[in-house]
């Protein structure tokens, strides 16, 4: 065998392991992709998973340009083992690296790899920079004043900026990632208040509706629904099947009455499927089939009854979808729409996709949640790198023990325009303050067209205090002297959410037993005289008699002031029936006929204190 032949040889072996070496990851990849989508065909969201999570991690863009770090990550790799092939071909051969061919293809190789690395340690270093530099594109600070009353929580932003357009921004920050800063203090939305909390909604709809087995309450799909019907909002959620029980409809209760309503699937309106469903029965394979590019999250999943009465109107099931795109060189997440679910004659669910939904045509929120907190996370970003690690920049959702388990992103109606908005409290970030320095503000009844603007109204420094723990104590308080019952606040306690609502006004709900009971509105500066109401009912099945309401509660002495929302001034209202049955009575009810009892005794003891000599 001659030299030559020997080096054709090692030559074909060197090319063959750098095809194997180069090769074997994309083939599995291929190979996995094949499985997923050929053998598990039925199962979209298989299919859907997997290319999303090729797109995310290795082509945003769908192709190599913009790649992301993994990607380059991997050619590196490639062109190191590309230059142990070379060595190992130049040793073998016997041409060693003398000759100028070999010197050529490893000075390229190595120069190819640093390339990669460079490109791979750039984009690692950006990527979450990068998220913050999209949705910075649509957030606004709204600061009440310039120069020295520039808010301190905003400082680490002002400090650096120059003049804006005078439209929508009268100052631009100066750091790698813009912000928008305009000289405006929070309008007077004066939002429509609720009447019951997240957690009471949770239990009565929990409770008090499905009636077939394999059906639960879709908890994520829990949704206050502002003027859904008349007389003021309500809360819905979806009943879901499981197993091969498909979905049975959608519950609601308007949160002042002793009821759940369903509207319920059947009929000319069947609905053939379930998000909890499996198989043939599993609704989230069937949309990943049918729109593969629009993604979802359970909180964005929502239903309501289209007509005027629940038991013959026809249920509905709205979810705010998103899409994921590429940008720069990693994937973000926008608004893409809605898809509208409705059931058919033959059970196969009647699904229209929406691109666009403009204000009042949809009784909900049509722009995703999901995509509301993301944009108030990357709100840290506007300053620069250097403002948040080194200045802890940004907003946070609080973490009052009243609302910990829904802090934020409630779904309010303004009396001014009419229009939906997503409300959120902010607090300091990286601060143990709970201090509410910011509102986080987003019109969610619009979608279409990319990010909504996300507004950040910052409070003044001269601003009257806001913090929750502090004004959920100011609720016990007045809530003890004015019915003798001791109630406590936070997780488990009986004050279970504080919700804002008009201007500086808040509300705080009362439940016992898991119902709301009271509620207590208080304004943030303490001007405003506290306003106590007492809501009668309990909550009973579809079709279950419901107890007699107590009276009706008397009006308070003294009514909030004009500047404040005027709801209804009642003073709190002992259980109806006191008279009769103890245990018929709740707990609530009884606590109320015994207090009341303590302060007429009270009353007739100081009456005979007074007539003595």
């Amino acid at each position: 065998m001659t030299k030559r032949d020997v080096r054709k040889g090692v030559v074909r072996r060197g090319v063959l392991a750098l095809a194997a070496w180069w090769l074997w990851m994309p083939l599995v990849a291929l190979l996995v992709w094949v499985v997923k989508h050929f053998l598990f065909g039925g199962f979209g969201q298989q299919d859907q998973s997997y290319v999303l999570l090729v797109d995310q991690e290795l082509f945003p863009h769908g192709g190599l340009l913009d790649a992301a770090p993994l990607f380059w990550l991997w050619v590196a790799v490639g062109l190191l083992g590309t230059v142990w092939g070379v060595a190992f071909v130049a040793d073998e051969s016997g041409a060693g690296f003398r000759g100028w061919r070999v010197r050529l293809v490893v000075a390229v190789v190595v120069l190819a790899t640093v390339g990669s690395l460079v490109r791979a340690g750039t984009g690692m270093w950006d990527d979450d920079k990068d998220a913050g530099r999209y949705y910075a594109r649509a957030t606004v600070l709204d600061v009440p004043a310039g120069g020295s009353a520039v808010p301190r929580s905003v400082l680490a932003v002002t400090e650096h900026t120059r003049s804006g357009d005078g439209g929508r921004c009268d100052l631009v920050g100066t750091a790698d990632v813009p912000a928008c800063v305009k000289t405006a203090p929070m309008p007077d939305f004066d939002f429509e208040a609720r009447t019951a909390s997240y957690a009471a909604a949770t239990k009565a709809l929990t409770d008090s509706a499905g009636l077939a087995s394999g059906v639960h309450l879709m908890g994520h799909s829990l949704h206050y629904l502002p003027d859904a019907s008349q007389g003021g909002g309500v809360w819905t959620a979806l009943l879901d099947g499981s197993g091969e029980q498909p979905m049975e409809g959608v519950a609601v209760w308007d949160g002042r009455s002793n009821t759940v309503a369903t509207c319920a699937f059947g009929g000319d309106r069947a609905f053939g499927r379930a998000f909890s469903g499996t198989g043939a029965n599993s609704l989230r394979n069937l949309l990943a089939e049918r729109f593969p590019g629009l993604v979802y999250s359970e909180q964005d999943v929502w239903g309501y009854c289209d007509g005027p009465d629940p038991r013959t109107a026809r249920p509905v099931v709205v979810i705010s979808v998103a899409r994921q795109i590429g940008w720069m060189q990693r994937t973000v997440v926008e608004p893409a729409g809605v898809l509208v679910l409705r059931g058919s004659a033959d059970g196969r669910p009647d699904m229209t996709y929406r691109e666009e939904v403009a204000p009042g045509e949809l009784p909900g929120a049509v722009y995703p949640g999901s995509v509301v907190r993301a944009q108030i996370h990357e709100v840290q970003w506007l300053g620069g790198r250097g403002a948040k690690d080194d200045r802890g920049f940004g907003y946070s959702h609080t973490s009052a023990s009243t609302n910990a388990d829904n802090p934020g992103e409630f779904l309010l109606r303004s009396k001014k325009d009419g229009h939906l908005y997503y409300v959120t409290p902010l607090v300091p970030r990286e601060s143990s303050s709970q201090l509410v320095v910011a509102f986080a503000v987003l019109q969610a009844d619009r979608t279409g067209g990319g990010l909504n603007d996300l507004h950040v109204y910052v409070r003044g420094d001269d601003a009257p205090s806001v913090n929750l723990d502090v004004l959920a104590s100011r609720m016990v308080s007045y809530m003890a002297q004015q019915t003798s019952i001791t109630i406590s606040a936070g997780a488990g306690g009986a004050l279970q959410e504080i919700v804002p609502f008009g201007r500086d006004m808040w509300r705080g709900f009362v439940d016992f037993n898991g119902q709301t009971q009271d509620y207590i509105d208080l304004s943030g500066d303490a001007t405003v005289k506290p306003n106590l109401v007492s809501l009668n009912g309990s909550i009973t099945a579809p079709g279950g008699q419901p107890t007699p309401a107590p009276a009706t509660p008397a009006p308070s002495a003294t009514a909030p002031a004009p500047s404040a929302p005027a709801p209804t001034a009642q003073a709190p209202a002992p259980g109806g029936g006191c008279g009769g049955d103890p245990t018929q009575l709740t707990t609530a009810q009884l606590a109320a006929c015994v207090a009341e009892l303590s302060r007429t005794l009270q009353g007739r003891v100081q009456e005979s204190g007074t007539a003595r000599p």
